[in-house]
């Protein structure tokens, strides 16, 4: 089973393109592309299939004198539901991927993209039902897909939206997630519990499978736009305001100090970064999108995205 997991990395040599162009395929690693919404071009199938990658779906927590497995520089990703604050290892969901749970009464999933580098999470309830979501094996413009069980349709893991199968253009309710030290989450949420390692007895939890993709400066798979001045995973906080994309990234935040306070179209974004835990912080303004990711998947997802330079124009 770890030997499986680990594997996923074997991604990098497996994929198997979905469309050289022009129209998608009708069926791609045993899912049907009814009503595709994208570029053929940028899908892709490889390594595991069809939960391959074992989500989370019975999750189990512990508050923080119990969670003997998190220190104050472990890194997670942290949701507030209904003022219950949950957290969940960055080097747990590297492996699962995917978190079905249930917080405060709401059904949610909380998801990690290794390959990208993109935290998010969702309600996954949809009028009168649940989904239960998985891991499905296809990539879109280099970020994993999930799939609904049951219905078996595809859904963005940046957007939230199907784009293929019966659900296709209906979207999940976005719910904000942070990335940081558990100590920096603590000290606003220290009633939060933490997620339990899922297999202790089958998977290291501590070592990361993704240690060599990390330093390879290069795109894997088909994206829609690249950027080759920065590291492909330099590491980017993301933000969208009326349509307007700016990236902070990682190197520029520290050389020039750490922090930013500005305001773009009228909206405040102050961002600061954290060298030493590799991580940002961050406050926005109400209406403001923000992302956390990879360089190349953040350009990927905003082609014309602008960069903050403290001395100059963004550009």
């Amino acid at each position: 089973m770890r030997l499986k997991w680990c594997c996923y990395a074997l991604f990098l040599l497996a994929a198997e393109p979905g469309s050289d162009g022009g129209e998608a395929p009708k069926t791609l690693g045993g899912f049907g592309l009814e009503g595709f919404r994208g570029d053929p071009a940028l899908l892709v199938a490889g390594g595991p299939g069809r939960d391959g990658i074992k989500s989370v779906d019975a999750p189990e927590f512990a508050d923080i004198g119990g969670a003997t497995w998190i220190g104050r520089d472990t890194e997670v990703l942290g949701v507030v539901v209904e003022g219950e604050a949950r957290a969940y290892p960055v080097r747990m969901l590297e492996y699962h991927q995917i978190v079905n749970d249930v917080v405060a009464g709401v059904p949610i999933v909380v998801t990690y993209d290794p390959l990208s580098g993109t935290p998010f999470a969702y309600r996954r309830r949809i009028g009168d039902e649940t989904l239960e979501l998985g891991v499905s094996g296809l990539l879109y413009n280099h970020n994993f897909l999930m799939f609904d069980r049951g219905g078996d349709s595809l859904w963005s893991q940046t957007a939230g939206e199907a784009v293929a199968g019966p659900r296709v253009g209906e979207r999940l309710e976005s719910i904000e997630i942070r990335q940081e030290a558990a100590g920096a989450w603590l000290g606003r949420h220290m009633e939060s519990l933490f997620l339990r390692p899922p297999f202790p007895e089958k998977v290291h939890y501590k070592l990361s499978p993704y240690q060599a993709y990390w330093v390879e400066d290069r795109v894997t798979f088909p994206v829609a736009a690249r950027d080759e001045r920065f590291h492909a995973k330099e590491l980017v906080l993301g933000v969208v305001v009326n349509g307007v994309a700016r990236a902070y990234l990682g190197s520029i935040l520290t050389r020039e100090g750490g922090a930013v306070d500005e305001r773009i179209g009228g909206k405040r974004v102050r961002v600061s970064y954290d060298s030493d835990t590799g991580t940002f912080h961050w406050e926005v303004d109400p209406g403001v999108v923000v992302w956390e990711a990879y360089w190349l998947a953040w350009k990927a997802h905003h082609p014309d995205t602008e960069v903050w330079r403290a001395d100059a124009q963004p550009d």
